[in-house]
């Protein structure tokens, strides 16, 4: 990999992408009129810079740990001090002031609190402290379905905050999946995440519990009228057993094969999202038409 490519790979652009999606699917069910269409591009610009901003802020913060650990040591050898210095604020300032000057005050406070639950919150006051880092700090997730919603309507509603709490539920089982084969890692840098601190069957339990809330909470239209067509539920279904059969797998594996399988979970519920956002779009598509 070339030098830039490594550089770039700092702001960590698969997370960035993905919290794109997430507000691409709010913005598409917030669209009232097509008029509005054009407001998608600073929405894109401003949430991934200020992704940029908080991944570059979570490595400048984490410099100390990064050192300890085989996954992300390549980054103390990258990045520089004044370089973080220079680009975390240059970065969120061009975000907020897009969001600002093209969308609205609501959003640029949406995204402003996206990047400090995830610079902040997540990496200054919970990471190194509590088994609960990544469930509480899965909010950094959450802001871009709220963002996504009120840049082209009301600061929020039922729908990006059902949205929002999809992927705060999601967080726990994506990075715990993960986690799994990078514990001994978490363990040498003393990291509290939950496959270094507690044993696999705990893990496992907690990874299942946790899917199945989610996948519960995923079928909350049926009961509570959002606005989702029918397809919606004829979609989603499908989706949710799946990524819950990839997960409650993990009970009856171990060794290496419990490893494999783990990030076979872990790729199942990029699988998830990727599609739960994807249907979304299409139920949005079609509230439009």
């Amino acid at each position: 990999m070339t030098k830039f490519g490594r550089i770039f790979n700092l702001t960590k652009p698969g997370i960035a992408v993905l919290l794109d999606l997430v507000a691409v699917a709010t913005f598409a069910l917030g669209l009232r009129s097509l008029s509005d269409l054009w407001k998608i591009v600073p929405l894109l610009l401003s949430g991934t810079l200020a992704s940029f901003s908080s991944s570059l802020a979570n490595n400048l913060i984490d410099r100390d740990i990064d050192t300890r650990m085989g996954r992300t040591k390549w980054r103390t050898s990258v990045g520089s001090k004044l370089g973080y210095l220079v680009s975390i604020p240059l970065l969120l300032g061009v975000s907020l002031s897009i969001s600002f000057i093209f969308l609205n005050a609501v959003t640029t406070v949406w995204i402003f609190s996206g990047f400090l639950s995830y610079a902040l919150l997540y990496t200054v006051v919970l990471k190194r402290r509590t088994t609960w880092n990544i469930v509480i700090g899965g909010i950094a997730g959450s802001f871009p379905a709220l963002a996504g919603w009120s840049s082209v309507n009301s600061a929020y509603s039922i729908v990006s905050i059902f949205v929002a709490a999809i992927v705060f539920l999601w967080t726990p089982t994506h990075f715990w999946t993960l986690a799994m084969k990078y514990k001994d890692d978490y363990r040498q840098a003393n990291i509290p995440m939950l496959p270094a601190v507690k044993d696999e069957r705990y893990t496992i339990n907690a990874i299942i519990v946790n899917t199945l809330i989610l996948v519960a909470f995923s079928l909350m239209p049926m009961v509570v009228n959002m606005g989702f067509p029918v397809l919606y539920n004829v979609l989603v279904i499908p989706v949710s057993a799946y990524f819950l059969l990839r997960v409650i797998s993990l009970r009856v594996k171990k060794g290496s094969t419990l490893l494999t399988s783990s990030l076979k979970a872990f790729l199942a519920s990029n699988y998830y999202l990727t599609a739960f956002l994807a249907i979304l779009v299409v139920v949005a598509i079609l509230r439009l038409m």
